[in-house]
């Protein structure tokens, strides 16, 4: 049995890119409005980290208040804004993390007297004092990509096992026989990350595959597995039976091509029925140039009979089709003999701390 073994520590965050983009602020009767620039938007989408949205005049905070989750495009502060008088207004964004206040992104602008409508090109996200941690990635990419912004515990994994048919294999592995045998260019290296805050587990996906296909789900063929999707399997107790016991073991596939979510085997499990306890999400591409796809899965601890402290057996795949029928190939993070599909006692350990 191969197995590698992960420790996931709470808010161990990780994943891709940072930000810039137009913000524009009104001042009206003392009541400042401004934009939320769409990376900050995303992060607190996320909800896994606090946010705060910061001004200052004249070197004063004027207001600081928390950002939502669901906050809207405009954000409204009440703040001091002398209006008879020139104004230095900073405005800047910070994640709260284990009591400390890390700065994201801000911009700065200078008012005149009676002066309402300002619009800013752009803003700050850059530069040694916007890397809180010292590791080389800003605090908004570190925010955006489910990092931990304090240095800690940060996690970025490739898929370590390759089960390629014609293509060459990566890593130690046998080929995989259900594969088309054509060979085609090697797509970039998928990576995941994981974290988990003792509520949820979370997954990150950063996907390389360049070519979309649908074709076995829709027409019954060969089946969904030879399209383009990522499995996910979990054992939450870790029971390590050879066959899938009908009380927590899960493999899950997220398609590519549909975005949803199949509960490919454990739909009748005691713990999560059906598999709906957990969520996801294939993000829009283009929040990431680094990725061709993103795909996050929130999955709630206590509903996957998953305790800190405890191993949890954990498996990654993705299958690769390229120019429809069977699949090309499929790579994954542990199953050296593609067994996962079969044998929950192949897969990974991961423990959350």
């Amino acid at each position: 049995m191969h197995t590698i073994r992960l420790a996931i520590l709470g808010f161990c965050l990780f994943g891709i890119s940072a930000c810039n983009s137009d913000t524009d602020i009104q001042i009206d009767n003392n009541r400042l409005t401004t934009t939320l620039p769409e990376t900050i938007r995303q992060v607190a989408r996320l909800g896994t980290v606090t946010l705060e949205l910061r001004v200052t005049v004249n070197d004063g905070v004027a207001r600081q208040r928390t950002i939502p989750n669901d906050i809207p495009d405009i954000v409204e502060v009440v703040a001091n804004v002398p209006a008879d008088q020139t104004n230095n207004i900073k405005i800047e964004w910070l994640a709260v993390e284990q009591g400390q206040r890390i700065l994201l992104a801000e911009f700065s602008t200078v008012t005149g007297p009676n002066q309402e409508n300002l619009f800013v090109s752009g803003y700050i996200d850059e530069g040694e004092r916007f890397d809180f941690d010292g590791d080389g990635i800003f605090n908004l990419q570190e925010a955006r990509e489910n990092r931990n912004l304090l240095g800690e515990y940060d996690l970025e994994v490739p898929l370590q096992t390759s089960f390629l048919g014609a293509r060459t294999e990566l890593v130690q592995g046998g080929a995989d026989s259900d594969t088309s045998g054509t060979e085609l260019p090697q797509d970039e290296i998928t990576k995941f990350s994981l974290r988990h805050d003792g509520t949820n587990m979370y997954l990150y996906v950063c996907g390389q595959d360049e070519v979309l296909w649908l074709d076995g789900f829709e027409n019954n063929a060969n089946g969904y597995w030879h399209d383009d999707a990522v499995f996910l399997y979990l054992d939450g107790g870790d029971s390590d039976n050879s066959g899938y016991d009908g009380i927590d073991d899960f493999q899950f596939a997220f398609l590519r091509s549909t975005g949803e979510k199949i509960v490919s085997k454990g739909g009748n499990n005691q713990f999560c029925p059906n598999g709906d306890c957990v969520t996801h999400d294939f993000n829009d591409p283009s929040r990431s140039s680094q990725c061709i796809y993103e795909l996050e899965v929130t999955m709630p601890l206590a509903d996957l009979n998953i305790t800190p402290g405890t191993d949890v057996g954990f498996d990654l795949e993705i299958t690769d089709d390229d120019d429809g029928g069977l699949r090309e190939g499929s790579s994954g993070f542990i199953g050296f003999d593609d067994q996962s599909d079969l044998d929950p006692s192949t897969f990974g350990k991961i423990t959350l701390r």
